[in-house]
């Protein structure tokens, strides 16, 4: 390549370059060079080692192509401690300079690559004191390619970042004010009436200080070095680039809001937003020219005083308020600033040329708005309002609800008056879409002679799309990140001018999990906060490397591998797509694209750029180290422990039909092709067998008759098909070894299924089955589903009973309260058996006749595992008790946190007149002092009738400890499976304990009015949550009681459902308990999942048959022995309670037909379900019209 003589002098001026490394060669005898360093390269010299020759043929190319180009200056000398070696010191010339005097090409950066994987960058080779290997493909610690914190997990990196550190020395006075205000001490920011904690202060401050001086970070694609001479330079792993000098971009103007689960995130929010109420987005910088409003005419001094004011982006809305305090009014200077409101001009894109006219677009105009919008899922509107209920002052926010998807937007004039405008996710996408339904509103008073937009136009333009807010917060935002595709959420973001963003979520994704994820989860004797110190650091260690960089089997680290990308692709999505983080978000086409998969995901193998990812973090969360938030709060103790129950007669046999289902598939399909359940193409329905399984530990009652009688029949033509089944021989005729035996056992389990009378009368009702003691002897044998032995306890389903007890609560005040209680009980069981009839017409003479079969499955080639693989019926819709209870619907005073501290929900605190107050006038009254007195006579039996027992060893644990419980604690429960909370509802119910179950199939209004009201009153002292609804925002601290009815298997789940209750605004200390069956499927589940690690649980994330030694254990499952003395003993085939139970008579079951279960519930805004909607509430069923939007304070 020639040069001119600019360029000459400008290469031949050595400080031009760096000096970057040295390299070692080997030297050629016929060299003729010396001692000193002269600027030459020497030729290369061939080992004859095929591997050698091979990295010294790519090094040389190297090199000589970059000394041709002129990027590359090389001085070379023998090396004075190691005869045999030259020492060559490599100069190279930065991207950076003399770019006017040569092209630099991308191409030619790889050459630089190549030559990095060689380069020795110690000083001491440098200056020829240590001998120095020949390069090899290992490197060594010197060079730029080895680094050994490149492999640290995304949860150590994530766990690891520094807590915030924010300080109020910004250039901005106004937000240099508020930032001082949260760090100042006690109410320092006007409006807030709640006192924060140090970490929170902290917190909300970094938000600010980050929306108004973001920080001028290093380009995370490139990383510090410092040269062997001393001096810094910056390098590109990807690229190959070399800077001289540093490259900054400014952080994003917010970030991601990461606070542990429970620790006060909404508050954090709030108090961000109560600090900087009042202040100005800027005008963009491409619209900032020629942007000054030019006036028709001369304006007042007021009018230009109030323009002044605004273009200075002054907060006067929150000196007007504080002066307001005084008495003062001002009214007029108010209504002049407002109308001043500083805006800024779009031009329209430029019009395409065209020989026809066409009409000139005018720009668009974009209002400034000092208002934060904040969006959340639509189950989390009602926790929003709780928490600006309990922490801000009234008159503090001019809030605008927008409560559905059916409340009419307001004007852009009108939203500019707001301080908060709060909104759902779904009605936000709904807004901003352009194919939206909603219409233009109409504000003209006659309407058909109108000219309006409204009329002149179907198209809707929102509101919200006119202005330029402040701020945007997205609470549990991780579910707006598709990496590589836009969802509707996206696109409705993109489509808001807005200056500040935030995504507000403890888990970004499912690999940035906080530490608490894994230390709620660990069984203790004595009791842990999560916040253990020692405790923490042992997690960190144990999980600071990647299951890339661990020795792992290659299907492990394969998941982890995928999981990672996966876990990084949601976070790129954040900071490209809604946060506009550059470089990353910079356009592909441009000069500075960058690759946010190229630098950020791990490659195939699973290699991941150092310090990129650390860098980007950083600059995006906000987020306190546990040891950190551990000096300003601690949380009460967490216990967590396993109850191991023995599984009763019924519990044995549900288990049992369910191995009995594999094994007879197994044998007879010779586990092969896809009669075999575990082939591949079975998965789904494998899948569902297993879940249907792990239910069965609770309560089963889906198997029929026909379908164990079915298998036996299977089992046994399939034995006598084989020859020679009595010896266990090799050959293609015999059995494999121990399969006859299985088969026989399988036999002898459908063979005692079928010889239970209770089984086969729960199985063919599907019933919970009971056990009553002291049953009015007149009426027994109308209500037995079995055969009744006068002797032993009364066998009955919890639906019949629950109409027994009912009748005789209805009737006692009259002479003898049983009287028709046995002519209702034949009723009742004729219209049962009647109902599972195939022809209705056919009737059942006696109620303790054999039950009659329900209709056959229908039939192929697997018929005996139809109901197996398939989801159960759901047995019960109802979500809310029909009980009024004996206590009082008071408020919630001895389990409501000091609402002088921070907590996570309002819905704890004190509640607000206005806010509920139909629901409040029964919530909030006043209990009666007057003891109720006994309705039944000692004398009667019916005082005598008692619940002894159920059919589910968990179930009879279960009511044991909410008996004991319920009075002093509220009671949380976790369940998977619909069916299992309606079991543990039915039985609640008989003890008249009021209950609520939340369910994902309730409406988002519904679930908020059973939150807010579990925590605000003290009617309904059990939750059941499905577990899988529990990990999004949901506070229920004044639960300090948690049962798990089964064993969960993704540990993460589990931690979620337990931060529910532990967490900030939990006064009490938290008993969390796990119910498992020993010696059963779901004791080895438990086992497995304690020791896997976090790598294995990723992999196995979605099905516990994703893991290899699960399925295993499923596959060789075996049956749980039948205890003679169970087959024929009532007594032994059930599961006791502690303290049998009174049926009748119970003090707060008198009106628990007529009590209107919705009456005690907090509806938002003190909606309540109307009574003609009322019949379809406890279905969950819900009004069709809702509140429309409004102001609030």
């Amino acid at each position: 390549m020639s040069f001119t003589t600019p360029h000459v002098d400008f290469l031949n001026d050595l400080d031009n370059y760096l000096p970057l490394g040295t390299l070692i060669l080997p030297l050629d005898p016929s060299s003729s060079l010396g001692n000193q360093f002269e600027e030459s390269y020497p030729e290369a010299v061939y080992s004859g080692d095929l591997d050698r020759d091979h990295q010294a043929r790519e090094l040389h190319r190297s090199v000589w192509a970059l000394l041709c180009l002129g990027w590359l200056r090389a001085f070379a000398r023998k090396h004075p401690q190691a005869p045999g070696q030259i020492q060559v010191r490599v100069y190279v010339l930065p991207a950076d300079v003399g770019g006017k005097y040569m092209e630099r090409t991308d191409k030619h950066w790889d050459h630089l690559k190549k030559l990095m994987k060689y380069i020795d960058t110690s000083s001491e080779r440098w200056q020829g004191t240590q001998p120095s290997k020949l390069p090899d493909n290992e490197g060594n610690h010197s060079t730029l390619e080895h680094r050994p914190e490149n492999q640290d997990s995304l949860f150590y990196i994530f766990n690891t970042l520094p807590s915030p550190t924010p300080s109020s020395a910004v250039s901005c006075p106004i937000s240099s004010h508020a930032i001082s205000c949260l760090l100042g001490g006690l109410n320092e920011v006007p409006g807030l009436r709640t006192n924060l904690y140090a970490y929170q202060r902290r917190s909300a401050a970094m938000m600010i200080r980050r929306e108004v001086q973001p920080m001028r970070t290093l380009d995370p694609r490139f990383e510090e070095f410092e040269c062997p001479t001393g001096g810094k330079y910056y390098y590109d792993r990807t690229s190959g680039l070399v800077f001289r000098f540093p490259r900054f971009y400014e952080e994003a103007k917010g970030g991601i809001l990461a606070e542990t689960m429970g620790l006060g995130k909404t508050l954090i929010c709030l108090a961000a937003i109560l600090a900087t109420k009042g202040h100005w987005p800027s005008v963009p910088p491409q619209y900032s020219v020629e942007q000054r409003h030019t006036r028709s005419r001369v304006g007042s001094l007021m009018d230009m005083a109030a323009a002044a004011a605004n273009r200075e982006r002054i907060p006067w809305r929150s000196y007007l308020q504080r002066m307001s305090t005084t008495g003062e009014e001002f009214g007029n200077c108010r209504g002049i600033l407002e109308r001043n409101v500083p805006s800024y001009t779009v031009p329209a894109p430029e019009a395409r040329r065209s020989r026809r006219p066409t009409n000139v677009q005018s720009g668009k105009v974009i209002g400034l708005s000092t208002a934060t919008l904040i969006i959340v899922p639509q189950n989390l509107l009602s926790h929003w309002r709780s928490e600006i209920a309990a922490h801000i002052d009234n008159d503090a926010l001019q809030i605008y609800y927008v409560d559905s998807n059916e409340s009419v937007m307001p004007s852009a004039r009108e939203l500019q008056l707001c301080d908060v405008v709060l909104m759902s996710k779904s009605r936000l996408e709904e807004e901003m879409s352009l194919n939206s339904n909603l219409k233009n509103p109409c504000t003209c008073t006659e309407a058909e002679n109108s000219r309006c937009s409204a009329h002149l136009s179907t198209s809707y333009s929102s509101p919200l799309a006119d202005l330029h807010f402040l701020r945007i917060i997205v609470d549990e935002g991780h579910d707006f990140s598709s990496f590589g595709r836009k969802n509707n959420a996206v696109f409705a973001l993109q489509k808001l001018c807005v200056e500040r963003r935030w995504i507000v979520s403890g888990t970004p994704s499912s690999g940035l999990l906080g530490i608490e994820a894994s230390t709620a989860t660990i069984e203790t004797l004595s009791g842990i906060n999560d916040r253990d110190s020692l405790l923490v650091m042992d997690i960190l260690e144990r999980r600071r490397r990647s299951g890339i960089e661990l020795q792992l089997e290659s299907s492990v680290r394969k998941s982890a591998l995928l999981q990672e990308r996966k876990d990084l692709e949601k976070l790129g999505s954040i900071a490209m797509d809604f946060l506009d983080l550059h470089p990353w978000s910079n356009t592909k086409g441009g000069n500075d694209a960058a690759s946010w998969k190229q630098y950020i995901i791990p490659n195939d193998d699973g290699v991941r750029k150092p310090k990129s990812l650390a860098n980007v973090l950083r600059s995006l969360v906000v987020r306190h180290r546990v040891q950190d938030v551990e000096k300003d709060i601690k949380l009460p103790l967490l216990h967590n422990r396993t109850v191991y129950l023995e599984p009763k007669w019924h519990d044995k046999l549900s288990l049992n039909l369910f191995c009995m289902s594999l094994a007879v598939n197994a044998v007879t399909s010779e586990r092969v092709d896809q009669d075999y359940m575990f082939h591949p193409r079975n998965r789904a329905s494998l899948n569902q067998l297993i879940t249907n399984l792990r239910f069965s530990g609770f309560y089963w009652t889906a198997f029929t008759k026909e379908e164990v009688t079915k298998s036996i029949e299977l089992s046994r033509k399939y034995l006598e098909n084989k020859d020679g089944l009595e010896r266990e021989e090799e050959g293609s005729g015999s059995l494999r070894n121990g399969d006859w035996e299985l088969l026989q056992r399988a036999i002898r389990v459908g063979e005692a299924a079928l010889r239970s009378p209770s089984w086969t009368a729960f199985s063919a009702a599907h019933e919970l089955g009971l056990y009553i003691d002291d049953f009015p002897q007149n009426a027994r044998k109308a209500w037995s589903l079995t055969e009744d032995t006068p002797e032993a306890p009364l066998i009955v389903g919890a639906s019949q009973i629950a109409k027994a007890q009912s009748f005789v609560d209805t009737h006692l005040y009259v002479s003898d309260p049983a009287s028709g209680l046995g002519a209702l009980g034949k009723s009742a069981m004729d219209k049962l058996w009647n109902s599972l009839l195939s022809k209705p017409t056919k009737a059942v003479k006696n109620a303790h006749d054999d039950p009659p079969n329900p209709p056959s499955p229908p039939k192929h080639r697997d018929a005996h595992l139809s109901t197996s693989i398939q989801k159960p019926a759901t047995l019960g819709k109802r979500t809310v008790s029909r009980t009024k209870s004996i206590h009082s619907p008071k408020r919630a005073t001895d389990a409501r946190p000091d609402a002088s501290r921070a907590h996570g929900t309002a819905s704890t605190g004190e509640l607000m007149p206005n806010r509920h107050p139909s629901a409040l006038k029964s919530a909030l009254k006043s209990s009666s002092t007057t003891q109720p007195v006994d309705p039944i006579d000692r004398s009667s039996i019916l005082s005598r009738t008692r619940l002894c027992g159920t059919a589910s060893a968990k179930l009879s644990y279960l009511l044991d400890r909410i008996i004991v419980l319920h009075e002093s604690e509220k009671i949380l429960i976790f369940y998977e499976g619909d069916n299992i909370a309606f079991y543990i509802a039915q039985a609640l119910e008989l003890l008249g304990i009021q209950f609520l179950i939340y369910t994902g199939s309730l409406s988002a209004l519904r679930k908020s009015a059973y939150i807010t009201t579990f925590n605000a009153t003290e009617t309904f002292r059990v939750l059941l949550m499905d577990v899988h609804q529990a990990a999004h925002g949901l506070h229920i601290a004044t639960a300090s009681r948690v049962f798990f009815v089964n064993p969960v298997w993704q540990p993460t789940v589990e931690a979620q459902a337990i931060k529910r209750a532990h967490r900030i605004g939990q006064q009490r200390p938290v008993y969390v308990e796990t119910l498992v069956l020993k010696d059963t499927l779901e004791d080895l589940m438990l086992k497995r999942r304690k020791n896997m690690s976090a790598q294995e649980h990723h992999k196995a994330e979605k099905s516990l048959l994703d893991d290899d030694i699960m399925q295993q254990l499923i596959k060789d499952a075996d049956f749980i022995p039948l205890l003679p003395e169970e087959v024929d003993d009532i007594g032994k085939q059930m599961a006791p309670l502690q303290k049998p139970q009174r049926l009748f008579g119970r003090l707060n079951r008198g009106e628990a037909e007529s009590h209107d279960p919705d009456r005690d519930l907090i509806f938002p805004d003190g909606m309540q379900v109307s009574n003609r909607k009322r019949k379809g509430s406890t279905r969950g069923s819900l009004p069709s019209k809702q509140k429309k939007v409004g102001f609030g304070t």
